[in-house]
């Protein structure tokens, strides 16, 4: 998906991203995110609303429940780009992508090990010498971020 600055600034949280993907595998209320992810209800809809009113996601579906109105939301994506007037030009010299996630120890050790062995399968092809190929320099740079509710 396509976005812009004001987006991109909404999706830069690690709780943010836990969210996304959470309502892209399934269309849930702000409360079932929240006993999902183990935070408050209150922090959760604020975040989704911030989503929501970006454009990052919709309103699938409503009920009436006991009287309240319960809202299911739904990621419109979970993959995006940063679209300006200078991206084309941008884009045919570098390409990025990039994502905040949260991570235990084993995960990132984990992760750094898939990063290697990625790195290492594509190196081994560019000794064959049946494409046209153009050089690129990859980075996997992990930063470690303030905790989630900071963001």
């Amino acid at each position: 998906m396509g976005i812009n600055l004001e987006q991109q600034k909404l999706i830069s949280s690690p709780l943010r991203v836990k969210i996304i993907y959470l309502l892209d595998e399934r269309p849930m209320t702000a409360k079932q995110v929240a006993d999902k992810i183990g935070k408050s209800a209150g922090s959760i809809h604020y975040h989704i609303q911030q989503l929501y009113n970006g454009g990052i996601l919709e309103i699938e579906e409503t009920r009436e429940n006991k009287g309240i109105i319960e809202k299911y939301y739904r990621a419109i994506a979970t993959h995006f780009r940063l679209v300006d007037a200078n991206a084309h030009e941008q884009e045919k010299r570098n390409r990025a992508r990039g994502s905040s996630l949260s991570l235990s120890e084993e995960e990132l050790r984990a992760f750094e090990a898939d990063f290697d062995a990625l790195l290492i399968k594509y190196a081994k092809k560019t000794v064959i010498d049946d494409h046209v190929r153009t050089p690129y320099r990859i980075l996997c740079q992990f930063e470690k971020l303030m905790d989630e509710e900071d963001n």
